[in-house]
Formats: structure tokens, sequence, C-alpha cells
């Protein structure tokens, strides 16, 4: 009895390596999901937005699209979550696009960000490459239209980016739309009998920044998100350094809510703080 338990616990043991070995090496493609679909071509679906190339210290050329601002008008720096491309994900594939029409619907610029490994974008995603690619649109802002407003939108896997890119340089405000604390908490969530914070290769620390966000500041989550529990977005609200702050949530099943509802308190938010 003895030898069959030990040889039981063997296998059980080498059965749970195999699993935490595979869930190791697939990382990669579980955090990000890309359409490669080039998103060049998809422009005409943002009324007044045009194509633009950005190319990263790194070398890599970035696909986006750009809608210039009215006059006295912010620019939103929109930074997308990890699936599908700027025209939307594959579960709503022209969602995306219906946001920036709302976003801009007022006059308000928009410069949207095709993550390198997405729509086009050269390269291979990584949470590094993220944050270059932020840093590389947020630089051509600032040099090409430095009198102008940026508000920093981050949707879902982008709220990570968009945390870290607003803790560092001086923005006008920042939207979260379902944001987490990490990406290894979503994962330990998800994934409990795994050692997920020894395995994790792309943290998207956002809770540890949230702090030295001084910008103004709304989130939007829903109360029933299943891909980012809504507990999270509570605790990145709490823990953001702003004193303008402001949580709204939508009732029901979702995740990455639209944003429609939410145009007069982004109005308000653009009314407040721009200039």
């Amino acid at each position: 009895m003895k030898k069959f338990l030990a040889m039981a616990a063997a296998v059980l043991l080498a059965l749970y390596l195999a699993a935490c070995g595979y869930m190791y090496f697939r990382q990669q493609a579980l955090v990000f999901n890309p359409s490669r679909d080039d998103v060049a071509l998809g422009v005409g679906e943002v009324p007044r937005a045009e194509n633009l190339l950005l190319t990263t210290a790194d070398g890599e050329t970035l696909k986006a699209w750009w809608v210039a601002p009215g006059e006295g008008r912010p620019i939103y720096l929109y930074l997308h979550g990890n699936a599908g491309n700027l025209s939307g994900s594959f579960n709503d594939p022209h969602g995306r696009a219906a946001r920036f029409a709302g976003l801009t619907g007022a006059g308000a610029g928009l410069l949207a960000l095709s993550w390198r490994g997405y729509g086009g974008s050269s390269g291979s995603p990584s949470e590094a490459g993220f944050h270059l690619d932020a840093e590389t649109a947020a630089d051509w802002l600032h040099a090409q239209h430095p009198d102008s407003s940026v508000i920093v939108f981050g949707e879902s896997l982008g709220s990570g980016i968009a945390v870290q890119l607003a803790a560092k340089q001086v923005i006008a405000a920042l939207v979260l739309d379902s944001p987490y604390t990490s990406i290894d908490d979503v994962g330990a969530g998800r994934y409990p009998w795994l050692p997920v914070r020894l395995l994790a290769k792309y943290p998207f620390e956002s809770e540890k920044f949230a702090p030295q966000v001084t910008a103004p500041v709304l989130i939007q989550h829903c109360r029933e998100d299943r891909v980012v529990p809504y507990a999270q977005g509570r605790l990145m609200f709490a823990g953001i350094g702003s004193s303008e702050k402001l949580l709204r949530t939508v009732e029901g099943v979702c995740h990455v809510p639209s944003i429609l509802p939410a145009v007069p308190l982004l109005r308000e938010l653009e009314s407040r703080f721009t200039h």
C-alpha cells in the first residue's frame, strides 16, 4: 500500500508540475489575444479619423488612429484591452470604433494606439513593450500638440499601462474601464490551484502605482464582472492618490461596458480639468 501511495503521489506531482509548466509557457497566449487584421483598413469606422504611424525607441512600427481635436478640446490617448484590435474585441468586433465615435463626438481628439503585435503593428506583445508603446504615443502628443490637454483612457488590460503612465507623466485626467489591481491577482483568482505569483511573467501591477496618480480619475466597472472582479476596481478606486475621483458602477454581468451612458461624466471631466 505504501508503495502504491508513493507512486500515486509521484504521478500527481508530475501532473501538477506539468500543468505549471504548461501555464508558464502559455502565458503570452493567455494574457495577449491579438487580431492581426490591419487596422489601417478600418479607420473609416471613426468619423474624422486618419491613420498614423509611430516608431518606438526599440524600432517597432505602431499603427494608430488619429482624430485631430477641435479648438480648445482635449485629446484622448486610448490604450485598449487584450483581445482583438482597434475596431473591437472578438466578441464585439466594432465596439471600440463605436466608443471612439462617442469620445470624439463633441470635438475631442483621439490617439488610439494599436499595441505591438496587434492590428498591423510590428513586434510581439509584452508588458515592457506595451509600456514603451504608450510612452511613444504620449511623447508624440506632447511634441505635436504641446498645448492640448491629454486624457489617458485605459481599457481592461490597457488600464494597467494607463495607471503607470499617469503615475509618471503630467496628464489632465485618467479614465479606467474595468481596471485590475494586478494580472497576478486576476490569475490567482482564476487559477487558485496554481502558484500564479511564482509563475507570472507579466504582472501588470496597477495597485502599486495607484497612490502616485494625482490627476482626476473616473473609473467604471461592472458589478458582476467575470473577467476582472468588481472588488479589484473598488480597490483601485480606494488606492488612487487623487482627491478628484469617481467610481461608476454598472449593474449586471458585463466586462468593459458601454461608455455611452458615461458620456455626460466624460464631458464634465473635460470641462472641469482641461483647457
